[in-house]
């Protein structure tokens, strides 16, 4: 029998961590041959002489959402998992610049799985030092037992999520003359011009089309400590976020956000566009359930997915999202799924309508989506492919 050690956080400390982990419990506890241990690492729950015991068996490995508990030590300040030769497995739900602490000098055996295809990349070209970086798409969430039809659901489009902040200014970059504005200015009409584009690439981009020294410390000071690349991705994410919303609201969409920052001072919605507080992850799962279609605008994924395209399909709404190479390759625009390209929103909007005034091909798609997510790309399925990873 295989012990997986799955270290976690109070709910009030970080709530989404803590729901998506508790989806891994349930679906590991269905694994034959594995034992499931628990460690919350903000209580200590879990430290007791059966945790001892697995330590000592080494036949364990440890999984994690991002980087929950791999700096766990002793009384001596040394790393557990790393002292007994414990492979550590960490699923990073943004990207990995964020968690630069602990990749740019990592354990020994630390193991990160990357939700995107650039994130993999980026970790390859920034952090080396890490022993393995793996490529795996977020995984869905079912809550409904009941699956409404397509008919049956009150609410017509429905967005879980918060808008990222107004940037006023942008932090000012040293080395550049004019603190960086024409770096941020030219790196974000890039991206508007062509949305598939990275931050990093569009910084790259500006960079070697000025023939400005870009080598890899160079980037790496950009993009991991002065943070360049990840105000510029909040900058257009928001800027996609209320283009979208907008174009909604003018073709006379109702639309139910729960989330922050959505205001917009400077051209407000009309009242199709619903405007709630946040809500937690269980919550928003289950407004899905009750939704026709889950509108997914999803991180700046452009290999990967979140988990917000799944989660929509499995909880029996049609599930219409910016694509992704993944989504692409695994999902048929139309059959199953509905896909945009951040340039076309047009066909979000077009697609939208004939999916609200055409209840009965929708129930097809909503369906179609539903049986596929669940058999693909749901806890359990996701599950069963780290747990085949972490038995090699």
């Amino acid at each position: 029998m295989k012990n997986i050690i799955v270290t976690t956080r109070s709910k009030e400390n970080n709530d989404l961590i803590n729901f998506f982990t508790e989806q891994w419990i349930i679906a590991l506890r269905k694994c034959s041959d594995i034992y499931v241990k628990v460690v919350n690492v903000d209580t200590l729950e879990g430290l007791d002489d059966e945790l001892d015991a697995i330590i000592e068996s080494r036949n364990s490995g440890v999984l994690c959402y991002n980087c929950c508990g791999i700096n766990f030590t002793d009384a001596d300040n040394m790393n557990v998992w790393e002292m007994n030769g414990i492979p550590e497995y960490t699923f990073l739900l943004d990207h990995p610049r964020n968690y630069y602490d602990n990749l740019e000098y990592p354990i020994n055996n630390l193991h990160v799985i990357c939700l995107d295809e650039n994130h993999v990349d980026f970790i390859h070209e920034y952090f080396p030092k890490v022993s393995e970086v793996i490529f795996l798409p977020d995984s869905g969430v079912k809550v409904c037992d009941d699956i409404k039809t397509f008919s049956d659901r009150s609410i017509d489009v429905l967005y879980c999520g918060n808008c990222q902040i107004k940037y006023d200014t942008v932090s000012q970059v040293d080395g550049f003359t004019d603190g960086g504005s024409a770096l941020y200015r030219n790196a974000i009409n890039y991206i508007f011009n062509d949305p598939t584009l990275t931050a990093e690439d569009a910084v790259k981009k500006y960079l070697d089309e000025t023939g400005t020294k870009s080598g890899k410390d160079e980037l790496y000071k950009l993009f991991i400590i002065e943070k360049v690349s990840r105000q510029i991705e909040d900058i257009v994410r928001r800027h996609y976020k209320l283009l979208i919303m907008h174009a909604l609201d003018d073709a006379g969409i109702k639309v139910d956000i729960y989330g922050d920052g959505w205001e917009d001072d400077e051209n407000p919605f009309s009242e199709n566009i619903r405007i709630h507080d946040r809500v937690s992850p269980m919550e928003c799962h289950k407004l899905i359930g009750d939704a026709k279609i889950d509108l997914s605008i999803m991180p700046w994924f452009k290999r990967g997915s979140s988990e917000k395209p799944f989660a929509g399909m499995m909880n029996g709404a049609v599930c219409v999202s910016d694509s992704s190479t993944y989504l692409e390759k695994n999902y048929i625009d139309g059959t199953d799924i509905m896909l945009f390209d951040l340039d076309q929103v047009e066909k979000a909007v077009k697609d939208i309508k004939w999916l609200l005034s055409n209840p009965d091909q929708a129930e097809i798609i909503a369906r179609n989506g539903y049986y596929h997510a669940m058999d693909s790309d749901g806890t359990d399925a996701r599950i069963r492919q780290m747990l085949e990873l972490m038995m090699r």
